[in-house]
């Protein structure tokens, strides 16, 4: 795979000259001409490094450099800064923002290149030999459906991408998947496009092209959005689709069909993590116990395991947390509370309640399951 460079320079003329000559030597360029579109694509391209302008119109390249550096997808990208400016203290603005280079302009392009080059062989001696450490994959199924198990599913990855921590959201689904319409989004690509490849195929490239960042901060792998597009879930894609979003990510959220089927098998053995989430009446109850009894059968211990309730009438005897846990042998991570003008209201505003109301009693809940889930495991921000 070759190595990918990001120029982030206003100016035609730097783009034209540094892509000719970085071009030349078969890295690929990706060019953008603002310092929004540079953030967008530093997350959306995932560079190999970067070579940023100091004086971007829209925002200075320090802050720039300063929000790739805070974000956990891009805090480890070595960066090259350009300026007009060649003072010392500009020099050290730059290197304190974050930069690894400093190079003035007007520059000669064998210099930039001969920068590059060193940089890539610096970052390259200095990457660990070992394997990169493997986030956690948190898998979420329904009881039955229409529970809410997406709603609370997309609802977590947000409150943990919200705390600067790098977060997948994947609906490994053989049909429609809803979280597109929950986040506002029409998806370029999703699921679909993985299962058309081989289990060897499904490499981080792939996964990285199908993933979409949404505006909640989530990495989304969206279901499929067409009738065209519906087909089985394999096993075999099912392993290699987690096993390679573990490596990206330190939270994979896995939105689950409740059929219990060798693909979902395959998904919650991939699972560090099972939340099965239910609703409080009498018939989901009796399918959470059944569910239950199959996780167990897989494999799935007490330790691995924990329930969301969802109440949808605000009618009836407060629900108790302890009981709920005795009743069905497993944790009580939450109780969500009746929400449906909520779950309206996020609807409207693409944007899932713990951001778009986050002091609200619905949004509460859901950001204890998160931070009870975070600290399970204690993953540190990004991976």
């Amino acid at each position: 795979m070759r190595v990918k460079i990001l120029i982030v320079d206003d100016e035609t003329n730097v783009l034209r000259t540094l892509g000719y000559a970085l071009g030349t030597l078969e890295y690929e360029i990706v060019p953008a001409d603002s310092a929004q579109e540079g953030l967008r694509k530093a997350v959306s391209e995932h560079p190999d490094l970067v070579i940023l302008d100091a004086d971007l119109p829209d925002m200075a390249g320090a802050a720039v450099c300063l929000e790739l550096r805070r974000d956990p997808q891009t805090s480890d990208v070595p960066i090259i800064m350009l300026s007009h400016k060649g003072g010392v203290t500009d020099r050290i603005s730059g290197l304190k923002a974050g930069a690894n280079e400093y190079v003035t302009k007007p520059f000669e392009a064998d210099e930039v290149v001969a920068r590059v080059e060193a940089l890539l062989n610096l970052t390259r001696r200095l990457r660990p030999a070992g394997p990169t450490e493997r986030g956690k994959t948190l898998a979420f199924i329904g009881a039955k459906g229409g529970v809410g198990t997406t709603t609370v599913a997309l609802n977590v990855a947000a409150a943990l991408a919200s705390q600067r921590t790098a977060t997948i959201a994947v609906e490994l689904r053989p049909s429609f998947g809803t979280c597109a319409l929950q986040l506002g989004e029409t998806p370029p690509t999703n699921l679909s496009g993985l299962l058309q490849l081989t289990p060897e195929h499904i490499d981080a490239p792939a996964l990285r092209n199908c993933l979409v960042r949404s505006q909640s901060g989530v990495r989304v792998l969206f279901g499929p959005q067409k009738g065209d597009e519906f087909q089985e879930v394999e096993p075999e894609r099912a392993k290699a689709i987690l096993r390679g979003l573990a490596g990206m990510a330190a939270y994979t959220i896995v939105d689950l069909p409740c059929d219990l089927s060798a693909a979902t098998r395959a998904a919650i053995r991939e699972s560090d993590y099972v939340v099965v989430v239910a609703e409080h009446e009498q018939t989901c109850w009796s399918a959470s116990k059944v569910v239950l009894a199959q996780l167990a059968s897989w494999g799935v211990n007490k330790g691995q395991l924990g329930a969301v309730v969802v109440k949808r009438s605000p009618s009836g005897r407060p629900l108790k947390a302890a009981e709920i846990s005795l009743e069905l042998g497993c944790d009580v991570l939450g109780l969500f509370p009746p929400a449906e003008e909520a779950c309206q209201n996020a609807q409207r505003s693409c944007a899932p309640i713990v951001l778009s109301q986050g002091g609200s009693v619905p949004a509460m809940p859901l950001k204890e399951i998160a931070n009870k889930l975070k600290a399970v495991f204690a993953v540190p921000a990004g991976v």
